[in-house]
């Protein structure tokens, strides 16, 4: 039971006239494969130096990528990307599942490839909230997934062509807010120099 002992005491602000934003950026979404990952950041614990409420769920440092990889990134269509983290199990024994609700538009070749290749992929993926905030769903050690994916041609002019995808992780925590870097494939150096 010590992990009990000494928690941080914070006063939780409600702050009624503040305006927040809702939803998520449609063109701030990042995903890679955890294999591509050379360093993942924890966040500090109970007891560690520098602990508070507000620190609990934060990634200060940078996802560290192995050479010439990174994260690829995403458009999204408006209004329809949602991140969700939902506490599941009995009393006393909670975990979060946190998940990453989103369509993408259009079945073209590149949207059905990535369905198709990463259907079974371990991920992980920052999600830019309108907030500003970037949340992060899965981790290497408990990776995202591919929970549910619908692809639909539609079936009138007024019908979505597209496809709505769900992404979800286990990690046991709520998804963190990401501080560090975001590293896009295309940032990664060119591996044959020009003279």
């Amino acid at each position: 039971m010590s992990e009990f002992k000494d928690l941080p005491i914070n006063n939780l602000q409600q702050y009624v006239n503040e305006d927040i934003a809702s939803g998520v950026s449609e063109t701030q979404v990042f995903a890679c494969s955890v294999y591509d990952i050379l360093t993942f950041p924890k966040t500090l614990k109970v007891g560690e130096v520098g602990f508070t409420l507000d620190k609990a769920i934060v990634l200060e440092d940078d996802i560290v990528f192995k050479p010439d990889r990174g994260f690829f990134q995403m458009t999204v269509q408006t209004e329809t990307g949602e991140v969700k983290n939902e506490l599941g199990g009995n009393k006393g024994n909670k975990k979060a599942k946190n998940m990453f609700d989103f369509y993408v538009s259009n079945n073209n070749e590149g949207n059905l490839g990535y369905v198709d290749i990463y259907r079974n992929v371990p991920m992980v993926m920052v999600v830019k909230e309108n907030t500003g905030r970037n949340r992060v769903i899965g981790s290497v050690d408990s990776p995202a997934y591919m929970d549910t994916v619908a692809a639909t041609s539609g079936k009138g002019p007024d019908d979505d062509n597209g496809i709505q995808i769900t992404v979800s992780d286990s990690t046991g925590r709520i998804a963190p807010i990401y501080k560090g870097n975001i590293t896009l494939i295309t940032d990664a150096p060119d591996p044959t120099p020009t003279p």
